[in-house]
């Protein structure tokens, strides 16, 4: 007969083998909304959170945790506590490693060093006096030469950087601001800098028509050389050299030579591309029939910075007075200076044009004005002495203290030369060259539909010369003479 076992034989268990407490209880699946269910809210969290720490503990058991009952499931408010502390001080040390970490590597980390200013390097060529080409500067030159008589109030023309920069030329004066330019050397064997001069302009006295459009210009130049604006005419240079520049030499408008002079806003800034600020394009027509162009705006739409001084690329230079005593070599250039100003008609009390406080020393700060004057076609001259050793001396170094101790900064700059800068409104194309101020809303917006035309008065302080009224073009130039508002500049003192 067949044996009945008394018990059944074991079964496989239906369910997955999970160690206790490490599944969510059944009543959790039962809301407990409300303010009455606080309690039961807070029991339940902290359950989850039991169940995840076993369930870790489960994981490392054995690994890190030396006690038996494992340090990462202990069930209750010990347990709770106990990894609430060791997740914040766990916490702590990553953030300060991460923390020393940076430091180290911030701390360790050479600072960056600016820009290397290219050193000054004199070229020597047979029949050129050696020049130094690369970044140069002049710094702190005495302003030997002022004058302002040529317009009323004579505020509306100075020899001193805007207000806003003062603090920039500092312990030098507003009235002495340091330049920095780029010398370049062209030594493609084409000889593309050496264009003939021409012939020079002949005077003719009863001569009056429109400006001429036969004047000779250097347009050749070889790659990668691209001046910005264009130099100016070989006759207009032979005039100013006879009538303004004080050229002893036949060659009133000099010699070509394959050097070219850039005017940077700063010692790290070499020559780019394009170093002219962008203008607004088209012209904006005003009283009387003339064209004049649009102001230059910064992004939000109001004027831009006062300009004393231009940024000019690539200027020939050329060789004035060869073997003589006051050999030099020279360029010059026209640009559009700007001034902002609180006024430009005051009146006193006893009905006499007087000059506003606010006005002096530069102008009044963008912020204070109320128009921007604008000098059409002023005339920057730069003058390199080379054969003066006996009559010029450079300024003393340093003569100034306070200043940052660098060559580029100090007295007299890294320009190994005497120079002289000038400014003046001699020359220029005469259909472009007016004195006007445009007013300067509240919104420090400048207002180019009401535009007040200025004089400047060429005569006033010296002699003038074809009189761009005279619309006389066989001179070679306009507006020549000795007369006008000027300033000029020296990096060196006359020898006795």
């Amino acid at each position: 007969m067949t044996e009945i076992p008394l018990t059944p034989a074991p079964q496989a268990s239906a369910f997955n083998d999970r160690p206790a407490g490490t599944f969510v209880p059944h009543e959790h699946s039962i809301p407990a909304d409300g303010p009455q269910n606080r309690v039961e809210r807070e029991r339940r969290r902290h359950e989850k959170e039991e169940i995840a720490a076993r369930k870790m503990g489960g994981m490392w058991r054995g690994r890190c945790c030396i006690p038996a009952s494992g340090c990462y499931g202990r069930p209750g408010r010990e347990g709770r506590k106990r990894r609430r502390i060791c997740l914040a001080v766990v916490t702590c040390v990553i953030v300060m490693i991460a923390l020393g970490v940076s430091l180290g590597i911030m701390l360790s980390r050479k600072r960056l060093a600016p820009p290397p200013v290219e050193q000054s390097l004199f070229v020597n060529l047979t029949g050129f006096p050696p020049m130094p080409t690369g970044v140069l500067t002049v710094a702190g030159p005495d302003n030997s030469r002022s004058f302002d008589g040529c317009t009323a109030p004579s505020t509306l023309w100075s020899c001193e950087l805007p207000k806003e920069l003062h603090d920039s030329v500092s312990p030098y004066n507003p009235n002495q601001p340091t330049v920095a330019f780029q010398i370049q050397f062209d030594n493609n064997p084409g000889l593309h800098w050496h264009v003939p001069n021409g012939k020079p302009p002949t005077p003719n006295a009863t001569e009056s028509s429109g400006p001429s459009s036969s004047r000779r210009r250097a347009k050749r130049f070889a790659p990668g050389i691209s001046p910005s604006p264009d130099p100016p005419s070989f006759e207009e240079m032979w005039f100013l050299g006879n009538t303004t520049d004080g050229i002893v030499s036949d060659d009133k408008a000099g010699e070509p030579t394959p050097f070219y002079i850039s005017l940077l806003s700063s010692i790290s800034q070499p020559v780019g591309s394009n170093i002219i600020e962008k203008r607004g394009s088209g012209l904006v027509t005003r009283q009387f029939g003339i064209e004049l162009p649009p102001p230059d705006l910064k992004e939000d739409g109001t004027g831009a910075p006062a300009r004393l001084l231009p940024e000019v690329r690539q200027q020939p230079i050329r060789l004035y007075d060869r073997g003589l005593p006051t050999e030099h070599y020279g360029f010059y250039t026209y640009f559009r200076r700007t001034i902002y100003l609180r006024s430009v008609t005051t009146l006193n009390r006893t009905g006499v044009i007087d000059d506003v406080p606010l006005d002096k020393e530069g102008g009044s700060r963008e912020s204070e004005a109320n128009f921007l004057v604008t000098w059409a076609e002023t005339r920057f001259l730069m003058q390199i002495w080379t054969n003066s050793d006996a009559t010029k001396g450079l300024l003393l170094k340093g003569d100034k203290p306070g200043i940052e101790d660098t060559a580029n900064l100090t007295r007299p700059g890294t320009m190994p030369y005497p120079v002289t800068m000038k400014l003046d409104t001699h020359g220029g194309d005469p259909q472009k060259k007016f004195v006007w101020a445009w007013p300067i809303n509240e919104r420090q917006q400048i207002d180019t539909g009401s535009t007040k035309f200025l004089a400047n008065d060429l005569s006033k302080g010296g002699t003038v010369v074809n009189l761009r009224s005279s619309k006389n073009p066989s001179f070679g130039g306009f507006d020549g003479g000795s007369g006008g508002c000027r300033c000029e500049w020296l990096n060196f003192v006359e020898k006795r």
